[in-house]
């Protein structure tokens, strides 16, 4: 009888593992670089020991936050998922905004008929929230998150990076949520401000890793750890622009006379409707303009860009190499000038983002391979349990970091109208425990 009680507790202990459901968090440090600026920063590289490091991820052009972060969001290429632009803009109304704060509260720009995770997550009874995160404050497909934080000026400043741990994690335990996705705006911020190696900027960048290694030390502490995958991500990286490295549209095009509808001074690129849309006149004089620019007509935008098939991109396009930035006109120059940015070509190493992810799931250990931002998506809907909708992620780019790379999801518990986990594996549990007791006697 007393090995009947050992198996009987065994498997009990067994089916409470088998059973518990994983949870996710993703951080999303904003413009954390995949190399972390070759700086050693020791709660990242804890983690990079604890759990998985990708060499790097390839975000999406445009690298900009909205279009990455909406990416990530939805497993999608902005041309599938319609956030093309850090700017809401409609060349025909003429309506547009002119910040990233104000864009996010224009909910067409991002319920185009697609899925953020947490979209599918509740859909399919789990419990989801958002903290400052690009879409995740606006009802999309009628649904807006169980709990969630709008990103604006205000709370960018009343919310401090230890606030927004501490909510994400009264959260996962007070209210027992499945999924919460949390934004830093930093190292971004302190970037585009001091530059890449400046006092501040390096400052603002070990302060982003202790807070990381914060997180950690509470999972720990309340036991979250056991159930939780954190992935760390970045939208894009940075890369430190030359005062004097600049490309002025005017130089080239008269604004006034040639271009219909404009969208330029943020970031180093533009897109544009001629005036004259039967002629070649402004892209003529743009294409060739100079060497550091590089001008496509819509239809002959690189298919790797996945910038091209989505009404809302302009006819003509350009972006400057990276150390560039570039303006409509001399006299905006001095005053839009920054000192670290983003926004060129994701080709380049210095616009590659970050992965690390620690949790159940994951490996120890373990370098991955570079993966891309649309994979995310899947990865969180395979860790959640869920059936995700149709995306441009593969698995194969992500597989090798799973602790149990065969299985595509977990058996363990199914999601029904009206409870979370259902009672099939319970029951299963006890018939077994009755056989095991009664064939003991």
């Amino acid at each position: 009888m007393k090995y009947a009680y050992m198996i009987v507790f065994s498997f009990l202990l067994l089916c409470h593992v088998v059973a518990a459901r994983q949870k996710v968090i993703l951080l999303l440090a904003d413009g954390l670089r995949w190399d972390r600026f070759e700086e050693d920063l020791p709660s990242l590289m804890r983690v990079e020991q604890n759990g998985v490091r990708a060499e790097w991820m390839d975000g999406v052009f445009v690298t900009l936050s909205t279009p990455s972060m909406y990416s990530i969001a939805t497993g999608l290429y902005p041309e599938s998922h319609g956030a093309i632009h850090n700017l809401y803009f409609d060349p025909v109304t003429g309506e547009r905004t002119y910040t990233y704060y104000s864009t996010l509260q224009k909910a067409e720009w991002f319920d185009t008929g697609v899925e953020p995770v947490w979209v599918t997550a509740i859909l399919q009874g789990l419990t989801a929230a958002t903290i400052m995160y690009p879409g995740g404050s606006i009802p999309i497909k009628g649904i807006i998150p169980n709990k969630t934080i709008t990103s604006t000026a205000e709370n960018i400043r009343n919310y401090k990076m230890k606030d927004r741990i501490d909510l994400t994690l009264s959260w996962l335990e007070d209210d027992d949520f499945d999924l919460v996705f949390m934004y830093f705006d930093n190292p971004d911020a302190y970037l585009h401000l001091y530059g890449i190696g400046s006092v501040n900027g390096t400052a603002k960048l070990y302060e982003v890793d202790s807070q990381i290694g914060y997180l950690f030390d509470r999972l720990a502490e309340t036991g979250l750890d056991q159930t939780t995958n954190v992935i760390i991500v970045s939208d894009h990286g940075h890369v430190n622009v030359e005062r004097n490295d600049y490309v002025i549209l005017s130089d080239y095009v008269d604004i006034e006379a040639d271009i219909d509808f404009l969208v330029a001074d943020y970031g180093p690129i533009f897109q544009l409707v001629p005036k004259n849309t039967s002629d070649d006149k402004v892209y003529n004089a743009l294409k060739d303009a100079h060497s550091a620019l590089h001008v496509f007509k819509k239809e002959d935008i690189p298919e790797r860009l996945h910038y091209r098939d989505n009404p809302r991109i302009l006819p003509i396009i350009g972006f400057v190499d990276p150390g560039w930035h570039m303006h409509t006109r001399n006299a905006l120059h001095p005053a839009a000038d920054v000192s670290s940015d983003h926004g060129y070509d994701n080709k380049w190493k210095v616009m590659k983002s970050s992965f690390y992810a620690q949790g159940p799931h994951f490996k120890k250990n373990h370098l991955a391979p570079a993966l891309e931002s649309v994979d995310l998506y899947n990865l969180m809907c395979e860790i959640l349990d869920i059936e995700p909708a149709p995306n441009n992620g593969s698995r194969d780019r992500y597989v090798t970091m799973l602790a149990s790379p065969t299985t595509t999801t977990s058996p363990a518990w199914t999601t029904s109208s009206d409870s979370k986990l259902t009672t099939a594996p319970l029951m299963t549990a006890l018939s077994f425990v009755a056989g095991v007791i009664f064939s003991c006697n």
